[in-house]
């Protein structure tokens, strides 16, 4: 059963017209107020056209960046977003959204009309609680969702890692490693099944030492120390991140490891790291991603509308793999 206005003000325990203003974002409600009707909205997922209507007719300008914590390559991205929308007049608030609640907080600035648009580079909430705010603004994300309604400049990592494999493999390597993120990643969920199709072709060549990781700091050095420990040392190791394929090498190298001749390491953004590191990588183009995600909440608030650029991630060999 659908929600009603009157639904929202039984729960908030505040009058109809009440929470009529706090849709249309006109007149007066006190914030202890607004915050209850906004809780009500989100509990029941009350979504009104109308709010979706005035949204657009009260722009604002202001797009929420929504991160959970900073790491190298969102810096990058941000950078890249961020001039993009200030080439259109628009300005990028950035929240550090390390809890669900908060999350869904500052995405309730798109119901009242304080934010046009947001993107989320890291999502704590399942997308069927994120999905109905897409009616009071559009909603883009990096992170890989099948959604007819939220926009993911998301990168199939699968084809990618198939080729990373069989490069190090016809280059000589017989044991390659990876360093992934979480396993409830999708990115994470795509290389492990390269892994496996990859070994079902080849199986001459072992891929079984896999390092887990939930975020990117500590990620480099903790894998070096296990690799330094391993009897059977890869000879090849991918890393999620060229952050991480950094510090892994620094580490190795304080304990007299050399890179590539004793281990090759690979990182995976072409960020600016790994250019001064010398570290082989997969340029994900992440200037042109982070474009394509402001170009989409941009069209979908503006006409005429921008152009959308081509994403063809490419591998881009270096000095820490014989190639």
């Amino acid at each position: 059963m659908t929600a009603t206005i009157f639904d929202i003000a039984r729960l908030a325990q505040t009058s109809k017209s009440t929470v009529s203003r706090v849709i249309s974002g006109k007149g007066y409600v006190s914030q202890e107020k607004r915050q209850a009707i906004l809780a009500a909205i989100d509990t029941l997922h009350y979504v009104p056209s109308q709010a979706a209507r005035n949204m657009r007719r009260q722009q604002t300008h202001i797009i929420g960046f929504l991160i959970s914590d900073y790491f190298q390559l969102a810096g990058e991205f941000l950078t890249a977003f961020g001039k993009a929308a200030d080439a259109q007049g628009y300005h990028v608030n950035v929240y550090f959204t390390q809890t669900a609640e908060r999350e869904l907080t500052v995405l309730n600035g798109l119901m009242d009309h304080s934010l046009d648009a947001a993107f989320l580079l890291t999502r704590l909430n399942h997308w069927d609680r994120l999905t109905p705010y897409t009616q009071f603004g559009p909603l883009a994300t990096w992170q890989r969702v099948d959604s007819p309604v939220i926009y993911s400049s998301y990168v199939d990592h699968y084809p990618l890692y198939m080729q990373l494999l069989w490069r190090l493999a016809a280059q000589g390597y017989r044991r390659i490693g990876s360093v992934f993120t979480g396993t409830r990643h999708a990115n994470t969920q795509a290389k492990l099944q390269a892994l496996k199709d990859f070994q079902a072709e080849d199986p001459a060549v072992d891929t079984s030492w896999i390092q887990y990781h939930e975020g990117q700091h500590g990620a480099g050095s903790q894998a070096a120390d296990v690799w330094l420990t391993t009897p059977q040392r890869p000879d090849a190791v991918i890393c999620f991140s060229d952050y991480v394929a950094a510090a892994f090498i620094a580490h190795l190298r304080e304990a007299a490891i050399r890179v590539p001749q004793d281990v090759a390491v690979v990182g995976m953004d072409n960020s600016e790291i790994s250019r001064l590191m010398g570290i082989t990588t997969v340029d994900l183009h992440i200037e042109a991603q982070a474009e394509n995600d402001f170009a989409y909440l941009y069209n979908r608030l503006n006409e005429p509308q921008q152009p959308m650029k081509p994403v063809v991630p490419k591998i881009i060999e270096r000095q820490t793999t014989n190639h």
